[in-house]
């Protein structure tokens, strides 16, 4: 059977947290991973939109970053304002919020996905560098927290910026 969307691999895993320094340094002292790298983030800064239920949004994180195999762990503090972070922790605790996944067209992938109800919950884009290259970088995050298997999924696309 097809699927309705084609995913491209794993780009990361999402772990909400209340302190980003004490996870990560967690994390490295018992499990090895990292180092990570920490940085503060103001989106209302930073991205071109951010838009959390379709709102405009400017929250701030903490986030730490480590590259584990093919993968990076992201494990992200809101300091300021509502995401679906936020509500993670206020309904579970700390813990996996997110799996990132990396698609080729945000957008197509979305219009399929509508059918199933599924929908963004926050989505933003901005300009940054990958390999070395200015890229455009458009995260969306859906509310499939709220279907069978209870998992955020989110999507990431890089767009080359010419």
């Amino acid at each position: 059977m097809d699927s309705i969307v084609k995913l491209g691999p794993v780009s990361h895993i999402g772990i909400a947290v209340e302190d980003v320094d004490k996870a990560a340094a967690f994390y490295e002292r018992v499990f090895g991973i990292g180092p990570f790298h920490i940085e503060d983030y103001e989106m209302g800064e930073v991205a071109d939109y951010y838009l959390v239920d379709g709102q405009p949004a400017k929250p701030s994180f903490r986030a730490a970053l480590a590259f584990y195999d093919n993968l990076f762990i992201e494990i992200v503090e809101v300091t300021k304002g509502e995401t679906t972070h936020t509500r993670f922790l206020k309904r579970h605790g700390e813990g996996l919020q997110h799996l990132c996944f990396l698609v080729e067209d945000t957008q197509a992938v979305l219009e399929k996905l509508k059918a199933e109800g599924i929908e963004p919950v926050i989505d933003y884009q901005f300009v940054g560098i990958k390999d070395g290259k200015k890229t455009r970088i458009h995260e969306v995050y859906l509310n499939t927290d709220e279907m069978p298997g209870g998992a955020m999924i989110q999507l990431l696309e890089y767009i080359p910026v010419e």
